[in-house]
């Protein structure tokens, strides 16, 4: 009982040998988008993703007897690809409007220039610059704004210092890094040779 093949050939295929060869084009499919998405390769794979779309397409309009088992596979090939497409999509979306996954800029897509220090993560220090001039610094060299103002910043430093020496038991400082374009402060236990 097989149905005629999903490329038009003519040749009668069984629906779980068709399904058999989605199954294997997707796993191709999302290879690509990976290497897309890693920089691997520069052109998004959707002339891939349309052609198999159309393929799934085609076999579910298809009329015939096939075994339970056949269509649940490509149910869950049809459903599997939905929900990857869609992510695909949205990923592509943020790709475009120079958003990585977490909705911050992308760097090296021309939105943002590239930290001064260019070796995330970098520990920007000077001893002659407070740590609130440190971490606007940092800031403004990635083009953000500061959020607050000296005193707001220091209330905050100070509250999160006696926090984290309490909970540790030990003194801290408190050095600014620059980490995937991400101006971050980090508590560090003070040593007794420091």
């Amino acid at each position: 009982m097989g149905l005629a093949s999903i490329d038009g050939t003519g040749d009668r295929m069984r629906l779980g040998e068709q399904v058999g060869i989605l199954e294997k084009e997707f796993k191709d499919l999302t290879t690509l988008w990976d290497r897309f998405f890693g920089g691997d390769i520069r052109v998004p794979p959707v002339r891939a993703r349309d052609h198999l779309q159309r393929r799934l397409r085609l076999l579910t309009e298809r009329p015939g007897v096939a075994r339970r088992s056949d269509s649940f596979r490509l149910e869950q090939l049809q459903h599997r690809f939905m929900t990857y497409n869609q992510n695909w999509v949205r990923l592509l979306r943020e790709r475009e409007e120079g958003r990585s996954q977490s909705g911050r800029p992308v760097r090296g897509q021309g939105q943002i220039p590239p930290p001064p220090n260019a070796r995330p993560p970098a520990s920007v220090k000077s001893a002659s610059e407070s740590l609130f001039e440190r971490f606007s610094d940092a800031k403004a060299g990635l083009g953000q704004k500061m959020g607050m103002d000296r005193e707001a910043f220091e209330n905050k430093i100070k509250a999160q210092r006696t926090a984290i020496e309490a909970k540790l038991g030990t003194s801290v400082r408190f050095d600014v890094l620059v980490e995937d374009g991400r101006v971050k402060l980090a508590a560090k236990k003070i040593r007794k040779t420091e």
